[in-house]
């Protein structure tokens, strides 16, 4: 195996969330965290103010687990202001202040890939909630002043719920990914700023993913198909051609790469959560690929209790800009490491 996953340092009970360089935001239930020595030290920058009981329960980690409490993800701007997802809420913290900028209707905010920000400074928020019957429409947000305030620009029938929205640093487009049936499935872009949008693919499970993964000439994508064979994709930009690349052992969530080329991407174990047949791994890996042809299962953790009560076992990518060969990565819900984030060299071991 050439690529080979070296761990230099665990930090318990904690998220890391954003990576710029040595500079990297984590969090740790309700409290903001910045290192600037790349992850050697860590100091407290503040409190999400929450309610007393609401602090009291998230502070413990299976009640947290269980009612989804705490801080879910992060994004520092280009203007330097901090957005926090936190209890259905997005809060924006500039200056040592803290607001609450949006209240989401429904659901606890977008996932780990489901908002970005583009070159201009705009912010794009996909709405995710369970939408079992179907019957509310799926929300596009953005923002025009950094963070500040939000509007809807998009309304969408007919999705269960939207996956992923991610700015796209080789042609400057906006992605979003959408799921779960079929018909609710689709990969499209926008070119001028969400005003409309080109579908790459649709109406099949093939374009189910929750985090795209963008290189020069080409996209990635990992199809979040619990109950069927998932795969990696390969979308070339030049030619608008798609090719099925590996089968993988579960559906998977999170991507990252490195300035050396690795890719990663993470797989999850969530148990029987669309039918028996989706309870043939148990475990929650990462894969990763120098060339993106050849994927290797680089490591993996099984996954501990009750993944519908306590949540699914699942690896998170830091965002933002990596080292040479060093990845930073979040463990939760898998047995022996829940919520611990870890910092690893990549190696090639093949010399090449």
């Amino acid at each position: 195996m050439p690529l080979k996953l070296v761990i230099r340092k665990a930090i318990p009970s904690m998220v890391v969330h954003c990576v710029d360089g040595e500079e990297i935001w984590a969090s740790s239930y309700y409290t903001l965290y910045v290192s600037k020595d790349g992850g050697e030290t860590f100091s407290k920058v503040t409190d999400i103010k929450v309610q007393p009981m609401m602090k009291m329960l998230g502070n413990s980690r299976i009640i947290s687990r269980a009612f989804r409490l705490g801080i879910r993800t992060l994004r520092k701007l280009k203007n330097d202001a901090i957005l926090v997802n936190a209890n259905g809420k997005v809060l924006r913290l500039a200056n040592e202040r803290v607001e609450v900028v949006y209240s989401f209707e429904k659901g606890v905010g977008p996932l780990r890939d489901g908002w970005c920000e583009d070159e201009k400074g705009n912010i794009y928020i996909g709405e995710y909630f369970l939408n079992d019957t179907r019957k509310s429409a799926v929300k596009l947000l953005k923002s025009e002043d950094g963070g500040r305030s939000f509007q809807v620009i998009r309304s969408m029938k007919g999705v269960r719920h939207i996956h992923c929205v991610q700015y796209d640093p080789y042609e400057k487009k906006i992605w979003m990914g959408t799921g779960d049936r079929d018909e609710e499935c689709s990969i499209q872009f926008s070119e001028d700023e969400g005003e409309s949008w080109v579908d790459i693919g649709s109406g099949n499970q093939m374009f189910r993913t929750m985090s795209l993964l963008f290189m020069e000439d080409y996209v990635y994508w990992g199809t979040d198909t619990p109950a069927r064979q998932s795969y990696i994709y390969r979308y070339m930009r030049r030619k608008g051609s798609i090719s099925q690349l590996v089968p993988l052992n579960g559906p998977v969530y999170y991507s990252a790469v490195l300035e050396n080329g690795v890719k990663f991407f993470s797989t999850g174990a969530e148990g029987n959560s669309e039918g028996k047949s989706a309870a043939w791994d148990t475990r929650a890996h990462i894969w990763a690929s120098l060339d993106g042809i050849k994927w290797e299962d680089i490591i993996s953790w099984e996954k501990d209790l009750w993944p519908h009560i306590l949540g699914y076992g699942r690896v998170l990518f830091a965002h933002g800009q990596y080292s040479k060969d060093s990845v930073f990565f979040t463990t939760q819900c898998l047995k022996n490491v829940d919520n611990i984030s870890f910092c690893a060299d990549v190696r090639n071991e093949s010399g090449s």
